[in-house]
């Protein structure tokens, strides 16, 4: 059975370093609700079982890394985060001669987690609505960054600094990758005069269960299978998402292993299970993600292979665009934009 051993806000103070024994689980730092509960099960059969440790921010995940002081063993990362902690250290290289498995990777995405990392799930960032509360669907960006004036109080951002810029970088004609520091300044400009019909920067699955919130959001920005999640909490099951036809971050979480894990073999052994075409289909078929696992794709049923909120139009696709690692004072200025932002939202 999944659980979490910590709140998240106990991770901003940071998880206990103690040694691991060697009969203790394996431990998984993780978005909430990413691992089949059936996967989880087959593993446990004949490994040791995973204790899952929740963050829902990738702001908060990457500091908790770079602390270096926490023990775990596996985590889920983008691209960008697994190359920059890598490079200083803090992940594993991957060895492919060690995970026979990842043969079965799709080429497309083989190589979308850098060299210290292995996918594991991709998707689109975009629009969470409730279906029974806005009467036409939103399909454009502009839907979440200049509201319908019913919306103000009613929307849910999110407090990562990159993902928080694709609508508005967007908007404006830029890549998501951009760091013209004029084209930041308008997105910024953008978010702030979004900002008074924002409810909380607060991840959407996470505000859910917040008492102050659970029953105010109507729009969110988000992630393709976030739906599902919030859907198992909501009457109804109102919740649909959109990816927006201006195009949108296509995104692809990675599993990496720690440098400093106690059971780096173990994690290299879970990583390469996942990586068996049965068990790479149930993030599909239980958890609604897209998966990079050719063997995998080719076992879904058609009425997954033709769900646009799984995969996507083609020419939606063709305008969206994977993050890419920039320049640090960009880096520096995306997160001063997303601090800005949350700061100013929180003191009012």
């Amino acid at each position: 059975m999944r659980y979490c051993l910590f709140l998240c806000s106990l991770v901003l103070t940071g998880l206990p370093a103690s040694p691991v024994a060697a009969a203790e689980p394996l431990r998984l730092y993780t978005w909430e609700g990413y691992f089949s509960d059936t996967l989880l099960q087959h593993w446990a059969k004949s490994h040791p079982p995973l204790q899952e440790i929740h963050f829902d921010s990738s702001d908060v995940r990457d500091a908790t890394l770079a602390r270096g002081d926490a023990t775990l063993d596996l985590v889920v990362i983008n691209e960008v985060s697994a190359t920059r902690l890598g490079q200083d250290g803090l992940l594993t290289r991957i060895e492919p001669h060690r995970l026979p498995h990842l043969a079965e990777l799709d080429p497309r995405w083989r190589h979308s987690c850098g060299d210290y990392a292995v996918p594991y799930v991709w998707g689109t960032l975009g629009l969470l609505y409730r279906s029974d509360r806005l009467a036409k669907a939103p399909d454009s960006w502009q839907s979440l960054l200049q509201p319908a004036p019913a919306l103000r109080g009613h929307i849910a951002m999110v407090e990562d600094h990159d993902d928080l810029l694709v609508a508005p970088l967007i908007t404006l004609g830029g890549a998501i990758n951009s760091s013209d520091p004029d084209l930041l300044r308008r997105s910024f400009a953008l978010l702030k005069a979004q900002a008074p019909a924002v409810l909380t920067y607060q991840y959407v699955v996470s505000a859910l269960r917040n008492p102050a919130y659970s029953d105010l959001i109507d729009l969110a920005l988000g992630y393709s299978g976030d739906q599902h999640l919030l859907n198992a909490t909501t009457p109804g099951q109102p919740w649909r998402f959109v990816t927006p036809r201006e195009g949108s971050l296509l995104w692809v979480d990675c599993l990496a292993v720690p440098s400093n894990s106690p059971h780096q073999a173990a994690a290299e052994r879970f990583i390469d299970f996942l990586n068996e075409p049965h068990n790479a289909l149930l993030a599909t078929e239980e958890l609604h993600l897209g998966t990079p696992n050719a063997g995998a794709a080719r076992l879904l049923s058609a009425e997954l292979r033709q769900d646009p909120s799984l995969f996507p139009p083609e020419d939606v696709l063709a305008h969206s665009q994977l993050f890419r690692e920039g320049p640090p004072d960009t880096f520096q200025t995306r997160q001063r934009i997303g601090s800005a932002l949350v700061s100013r939202h929180e003191s009012q």
